[in-house]
């Protein structure tokens, strides 16, 4: 064998057993007590937990927003994944206007490919606008291996925005082929109105960015979105889920058997809307807005309840200068508070993972929903089982050891290994954290170390299961 993990607790969306692992020609070849079976690399991981190769649903790297576009590429922001126990992200091909999908995408692989990616990756195909010459292709993109969409149903402004009429068509299309339609979830008539009222106010504090989103305008958007694709009898996914309504929705639309499908992001489950106070708030502001504790526990309850399938970290590496970069200052020096100066999104692709496992430290769930949350679900809803999301033998050997008892206190961004001079997660502490990742085999990351090679990662093309596009029935415990 190449290399054999030894006597460490391994854990799948099921259970767990103290066990050894052995890995071969970059697969695993096996689970259980080896005994007298060598191999070329060992590993003691007694007292550990061995657990599949977290899989991130939401990433931005190189994907300009609002002027700005992030410290990190391809390759930094990949390295700091693997630091913090992402060996998969999926990130977006968010086509350029004028633009046709299947050629943004393809340029958006080689981006990654050449910039010397050091995790396996993939993209869901995002689209902001629609025409015939565009929905011709996507047969084209799901071939390609993009079997994922996403939609805004907000940012009208910034014309990335797809009305109903549009979001609908592109079901269609998509479910004829075998793809999966997302949506980021948020009503962009209610929210625009808000901002302008607010505006007149002079109620523009960090603050009011969170009030002019309130819950409704993301729960009545999945709402929304839900009903479009129950009339094309397929599912709907909801990325960056937010609200304690959301998950009640999802939790309801699954009780039913419906193919309703969410990710959740660690900010969520960590941060809230307490972090947008002080002079900093602005560093802080994404979309949709961080939220209440009484949303952050029923997200966490939504985690227990295997009915929120994927985690993100939705990393917008964002600079301060970036963030900061249409605020005025006042006679003080300071920034003079306005929300709708600065662009949304925060940095965080690194503390995924820890967030799940802090989690578990914490009682609200268990490492069976961390591995559900953080691998399984993601690679079952995008396609990508037999490969990615559990340790069985054939597939890919991509494998996260944690120390349990290891402890680290996030004092700011340079005990990170993002390309981002700020983090929103500072001061927080973790219990528990990632100590070895292992890629196809291959150690990248050693007691918080990178250790990989530049271009260790590939292209996973996926293709999602037809079981998966009709009923969420399929998932028994």
């Amino acid at each position: 064998m190449d290399l054999i993990i030894r006597n460490g607790t391994v854990v799948s969306h099921k259970g767990r057993q103290i066990a050894d692992v052995a890995v071969k020609d970059g697969k695993i070849f096996a689970v259980g007590y080896l005994g007298d079976m060598k191999g070329d690399k060992e590993i003691d991981a007694k007292g550990k937990f061995v657990i599949p190769g977290g899989i991130d649903t939401h990433t931005h790297h190189e994907n300009p927003f609002q002027g700005c576009c992030g410290g990190d590429d391809f390759y930094t922001g990949s390295i700091a994944a693997a630091c913090g126990g992402t060996t998969t992200m999926m990130d977006f091909s968010i086509t350029d206007p004028g633009s046709l999908p299947y050629e943004f995408a393809q340029g958006r692989i080689k981006k990654a490919l050449d910039r010397g990616i050091v995790i396996d990756f993939s993209f869901h195909c995002c689209l902001k606008e629609m025409s015939d010459a565009i929905l011709e292709q996507v047969k084209d993109v799901i071939d390609l291996g993009l079997a994922s969409f996403k939609v805004y149903m907000v940012y009208a402004k910034e014309k990335m925005m797809m009305d109903d009429g549009m979001l609908l068509d592109l079901i269609k299309e998509a479910t004829k082929y075998g793809g999966l339609v997302g949506v980021h979830a948020e009503n962009c008539a209610i929210a625009d109105y808000n901002v302008a009222k607010a505006i007149e106010r002079g109620d523009v504090d960090w603050m009011a960015h969170a009030t002019t989103k309130p819950n409704l305008v993301e729960y009545e958007a999945i709402q929304r979105a839900i009903t479009l694709a129950r009339s094309c009898d397929t599912a709907m996914y909801i990325y960056h889920m937010s609200t304690k309504e959301g998950a009640q929705m999802l939790m309801d639309a699954q009780a039913e058997g419906r193919p309703v499908y969410a990710e959740t992001c660690a900010h969520y489950l960590r941060l809230t809307d307490e972090i947008f106070t002080g002079d900093d708030g602005y560093l802080n502001l994404l979309s949709p807005p961080l939220r209440k504790k009484e949303d952050q526990n029923k997200l966490w309850e939504a985690l227990s309840k295997k009915a929120i399938y994927c985690t993100g970290s939705d990393h917008a590496p964002f600079t301060i200068a970036e963030k900061s970069m249409r605020l005025e200052k006042g006679p003080d020096g300071k920034f003079i508070h306005d929300f709708t100066k600065v662009c949304n999104g925060a940095p965080g692709i690194e503390l995924k993972l820890p967030t799940l496992i802090n989690g578990v430290s914490e009682g609200k769930i268990t490492w069976e929903q961390l591995v559900f949350a953080n691998s399984y679900g993601a690679a079952k809803i995008f396609g990508m089982m037999g490969k990615k999301g559990e340790l069985t033998p054939g597939a890919d050997a991509d494998i996260v050891i944690v120390d349990p008892n290891k402890e680290k206190t996030i004092t700011g961004p340079e005990v990170l290994h993002m390309h981002c001079d700020h983090t929103p997660y500072k001061g927080l502490h973790f219990q528990g954290w990632p100590e070895m990742t292992i890629l196809r085999g291959k150690i990248i990351v050693k007691d918080d170390e990178w250790v990989g090679d530049k271009g260790d990662g590939e292209f996973v093309k996926r293709r999602i299961e037809p079981e998966v596009l009709k009923t969420s029935s399929w998932y028994k415990d």
